[in-house]
């Protein structure tokens, strides 16, 4: 990925309008499917409700997951563990899901207050004095969709990640007429050439790594101490088990109490180093 600035938060997995219609009717067969086992469940047990109350129900419950999809997109785009690390991650989904669980359920309350007397009834948010419990079951159920959707981003930001791949095979080229440092990047016939001041930081990614440039990033089928060592006399740095840093586009470093620090880049991104490399970038 880029990092977490971007003008379209669902650029974070690539959502098309296409997309979107895809992923609004998936979530309109939910609610169909959620309407009738609710109708044949109360079925079974004697309760006699109009079809419309399953509809409404389901449907304003699958209306307010929609409308929230872009923030948890955003939110999940600047959430970054291997910028941020793991308890920041953590915490700010934790924030999310209380924030995003509050607004759904409130929202689809509304909606039905809203909506059951249009057919002459009112709407009441459980059964009398079981406002507790029902606001469990929502929570409940709130937290396995927002665990559920979080880590379909990921899987989908993944999948997009090793779509973007075109490296089998990285090498310093070194011209004889300029004797200027340049990585070839090779797929198949096809030769791409990067200049190594381009790249602002390379971080192992499973079996590749990623390059990050300001507008662009490319995966290569390469581990991270091979790359170190082609570009440590280019003016890159470990400052993490898994992350490389190009020292001139590093324009702030900021330590804290763990010993862990963060590098601000020149364009405004920041990434994480761990203590155990605090040297490399002279932290004191």
């Amino acid at each position: 990925m880029n990092g977490p600035k971007r003008s379209n938060v669902t650029d974070y997995i690539g959502f098309s309008r296409r997309l979107w219609l895809g992923y609004a009717a998936s979530l309109l067969i939910a609610a169909a499917l959620g309407a009738t086992s609710f109708w044949i469940e109360d079925t079974r047990n004697g309760i006699a409700l109009p079809a419309w109350c399953y509809a409404v129900t389901e449907g304003t419950s699958i209306f307010m997951l929609f409308i929230l999809t872009p923030a948890l997109l955003w939110l999940t785009a600047r959430l970054d563990p291997n910028r941020i690390g793991w308890p920041r991650t953590v915490a700010g989904h934790l924030g999310g899901f209380a924030l995003g669980s509050a607004a759904h359920i409130a929202g689809m309350a509304a909606l039905r207050w809203l909506i059951f007397p249009l057919f002459g009834q009112a709407y009441g948010f459980g059964r009398p004095g079981q406002l507790g419990l029902q606001l469990l079951y929502e929570v409940r159920k709130d937290a396995v969709i927002y665990l559920g959707m979080v880590a379909l981003i990921w899987l989908v930001a993944m999948a997009r990640r090793r779509a973007q791949v075109i490296v089998q095979q990285v090498v310093i080229h070194r011209p004889a007429s300029t004797g200027a440092s340049r990585l070839e990047i090779r797929d198949g016939t096809r030769r791409l050439f990067l200049d190594p001041a381009e790249i602002l930081w390379a971080e192992a990614a499973g079996n590749y790594v990623e390059l990050h440039l300001a507008n662009a990033s490319h995966l290569q089928r390469q581990t991270l101490s091979s790359l170190e060592e082609q570009l440590s006399t280019l003016g890159f740095v470990r400052i993490h088990r898994s992350r490389l840093v190009n020292r001139q586009r590093v324009r702030g470093i900021a330590g804290n109490d763990s010993g862990d620090f963060t590098v601000t880049l020149d364009d405004g991104r920041e990434i994480g180093g761990g203590r155990r490399w605090r040297e490399a970038l002279k932290l004191n």
